[in-house]
């Protein structure tokens, strides 16, 4: 899931980890924590998000989810990545229990000799 990527003049390819970041249901585990901060966990998977374990909702959920990357700019050790989400969520008798269409969201990325780490997300209102 998590790759190697480079030199700091490269693009940085954190597209996998902002996936698992948003679909995982096992929480914020120790490999996803050496790439995304608590904070953006929080505030970015769907489980969190959409109180997905209360007992009200009938399990398995139907998710439909695109990610696209629009993005990257740089600025000193810091590089932002701009992207757009939809994440539509049903429960097993699909009924809607949340969704977002076309959400831009940027996500900072420090970058040190081609290690990088998610510190901070920002979504459009």
């Amino acid at each position: 899931m998590f790759i190697y990527h480079g030199k700091n003049n490269e693009k940085i390819d954190i597209y996998d980890t902002v996936k698992e970041t948003f679909l995982t249901d096992k929480g914020y585990y120790n490999e996803l924590s050496k790439y995304v901060s608590e904070n953006v966990f929080k505030h970015t998977n769907i489980y969190t998000v959409y109180e997905l374990n209360n007992p009200k909702y009938n399990k398995p959920f139907k998710i439909n989810f695109n990610l696209k990357e629009k993005s990257q700019n740089k600025k000193n050790k810091l590089i932002f990545v701009k992207m757009i989400y939809t994440v539509e969520i049903n429960d097993s008798q699909n009924k809607t229990i949340g969704g977002s269409y076309d959400v831009p969201i940027t996500f900072t990325v420090k970058n040190e000799n081609g290690n990088w780490y998610i510190i901070s997300k920002e979504e459009e209102a």
